[in-house]
């Protein structure tokens, strides 16, 4: 019988199920999912960006960006404008309540990324970064 986990892809896949479990455990008392945050914590970071630059820093695909802004903008937490100067693109703000909320994702996002890294143990850290970034790099 195969040993699924000698199959890197496996365990690296494994190990993100569990991550997406438990994060979204977290995540779940401020009703958003993890792609969600991801969203609100860029525009924590630079309010008023378009939805294409969204979508590339956050490595969402255009189709799921505009489900993912919907339902924020349903829930008041971001809204959208057409941009003036480019009337194709959409840009993102980010309201009162979804700055509010941000702030504490980002925070249980660092704390959550501490507790990763112990997890990973003091002596592999920069090891897993270094393998993480080639398998990155090398797969594009």
């Amino acid at each position: 019988m195969t040993d699924f986990y000698t199959f890197l892809c496996f365990s690296m896949r494994a190990a993100m199920k569990k991550i997406d479990k438990h994060l979204s455990a977290q995540l779940e008392p401020y009703g958003v999912s993890i792609p969600q945050m991801f969203v609100l914590t860029c525009l924590y970071d630079e309010n008023g960006i378009t939805l294409k630059e969204i979508g590339h820093r956050t490595l969402i695909d255009s189709s799921s960006m505009t489900v993912l802004v919907d339902k924020l903008e349903k829930d008041k937490l971001v809204e959208r404008q057409l941009d003036p100067e480019d009337r194709r693109a959409i840009r993102v703000f980010i309201t009162e309540k979804g700055e509010a909320i941000a702030g504490d994702l980002v925070n249980l996002g660092k704390e959550f990324n501490v507790h990763l890294y112990d997890l990973l143990g003091e002596g592999n850290q920069k090891e897993f970064i270094h393998g993480i970034k080639n398998i990155l790099n090398g797969l594009e």
